[in-house]
């Protein structure tokens, strides 16, 4: 305990850019367990108090944390091999080990919370600035450590860092960002209903759909599950083969309530727009739950998206090519989005349902995911990564707008999909046009009814995405905006 405590100590100097005093060059393995074991509770304690109660393990944080581990032990040894003290590699680690932990504690949590601070108050270029600062900051603290053990041979230091920063922080890049702990997803389509009714959404009746009998489908349901394999296989038969020679973009379209026709709208349109403007032909996958096209279109639910993506990491150059997920429908107080084809069974998606669904073979690297949904909030820190851009159009306890049967599309996908996506090839620079727009918009509605909260879009971006993206975007072909016609009119049209 005592070297355990003098090594944190050590760690803690490390982390605020301060050399070492030594105290864990001779430590060995039990004390790089014990570095271990802390670092995993103090894993625990952070996920813990950036969740929301009811609390869910998540066996894969563990695995983050001791992969991260892994990696930091042999970022000390190159350090130590450079320093030409190989007898001490296991100290260094440890002292590595022990900066990692004071790192996340004093530097990564407290700008994690700064720079969500920011992005909220529409403060977007400071918010990556201090992401970078996140980013970069263990790169100083592996300066130090390295001019601790070779004070006097600067190329050898730098050379040391950069490799150690190389190693030791890969771990942001192609490991997902799983927490320790969660938020139990406890949601069911009752609870779905009760955020809707709340949420003053209009819900249609049985008189507005025409129909006098409350038993009678206007579809077999049976025949509908049979089709699946089918239809989703003809989909995704329509795909292409990628173009060589750059970054290839593809799209899963996902309209999960087939009670109102203003998801089916929304993902049907985001097929012609990323089509038509964002060179995306032939690589756009649409899944929807609508009577109208149970016959015509696979279904949205879990299996299916897990089928389209998995289909889509065969297709794609998983390295290089970027896949956008655009799941529109309601959503819960508890993040379940609510998927739903009366009277077929489906499941409800949580955010780790999302996660699981792009555990693709081959891995896809580049992921941009956008959740239109009450709630949406909820699925944002469970899917961000350092190569993944989510979006969601409400904050994680607030209602989005729009949706209902007398409307043709939502605030979030006409102001991001219509307006914004029509005016940039930047998603990013849409997300904050969208923004905007709909803050707008729940102005006007407040000044209507007083109870209107506004919806506060989120976003988690990094510099690896960013960077990615506008690659990408810069060199699309130019082309039309895309005019949106709704394919199933609204009632009160």
């Amino acid at each position: 305990m005592k070297y355990l405590l003098q090594t944190l100590l050590d760690g803690l100097r490390a982390a605020v850019l301060r050399a070492p005093r030594g105290r864990a060059l001779l430590g060995g393995a039990g004390l790089f367990v014990a570095l271990v074991a802390t670092y995993l509770a103090v894993s625990l304690v952070i996920d813990a108090s950036d969740a929301a109660q009811p609390w869910r393990f998540n066996a894969g944080g563990v695995l983050v944390v001791l992969c991260d581990a892994l990696l930091t032990y042999i970022a000390g040894w190159l350090l130590a091999y450079f320093a030409q003290r190989r007898e001490v590699a296991t100290g260094v680690a440890c002292t590595l080990l022990a900066a990692t932990i004071m790192v996340a504690v004093a530097v990564h949590w407290p700008l994690h919370h700064i720079g969500d601070a920011l992005q909220v108050h529409d403060h977007g270029l400071l918010a990556l600035c201090v992401a970078l600062l996140g980013q970069t900051w263990w790169f100083f603290v592996l300066l130090v450590v390295a001019h601790w053990l070779m004070p006097h041979v600067f190329g050898r230091v730098v050379l040391a860092s950069v490799l150690g920063y190389a190693v030791s922080a890969a771990s942001w890049w192609w490991l997902p960002s799983a927490p320790t702990i969660g938020t139990a997803q406890q949601a069911t389509v009752a609870d779905i209903a009760a955020a809707i009714e709340q949420s003053g959404i209009s819900v249609p009746s049985d008189d507005d759909a025409g129909s006098g009998d409350d038993e009678t489908p206007a579809f077999d349901a049976e025949q509908a599950m049979y089709d699946q394999p089918a239809l989703l296989d003809a989909e995704l038969a329509k795909l292409v083969p990628r173009t060589p020679g750059k970054p290839n973009f593809y799209v899963v379209a996902f309209a999960g309530d087939g009670g109102e026709d203003v998801f089916r709208n929304e993902a049907e349109y985001a097929r012609q727009l990323f089509e038509q403007r964002f060179d995306a032909r032939g690589h756009v996958v649409v899944l929807e739950n609508n009577a109208a096209t149970v016959t015509t279109r696979p279904l949205a639910s879990w299996t299916n998206l897990h089928r389209a993506l998995d289909a889509i990491a065969k297709k794609m150059d998983p390295a290089q090519d970027i896949v956008l997920l655009y799941l529109t429908t309601h959503g819960s107080r508890d993040h379940e989005l609510l998927v739903d084809l009366d009277p077929m069974p489906l499941n409800q998606i949580a955010p780790e349902d999302i996660a699981d669904a792009f555990k693709t073979t081959p891995s896809m690297r580049w992921k941009v995911v956008v959740v239109n949904a009450c709630y949406s909030g909820g699925f944002v820190d469970a899917l961000r990564d350092d190569s993944t851009l989510v979006m969601a159009s409400a904050r994680a306890d607030r209602t989005s707008f729009g949706c209902g049967t007398d409307s043709d599309i939502t605030y979030f996908g006409k102001a991001f999909l219509v307006d914004a996506l029509n005016r940039t090839t930047s998603l990013r620079e849409a997300f904050d046009l969208a923004r905007k727009s709909v803050a707008q918009w729940e102005d006007e509605d407040a000044k209507k009814d007083a109870s209107v909260e506004h919806s506060e879009p989120q976003i988690a971006t990094s510099p690896s995405i960013e960077a990615k993206l506008a690659r990408w975007s810069a060199a699309l072909p130019q082309a039309p905006a895309v005019e949106f016609k709704p394919v199933a009119p609204a009632l009160n049209d």
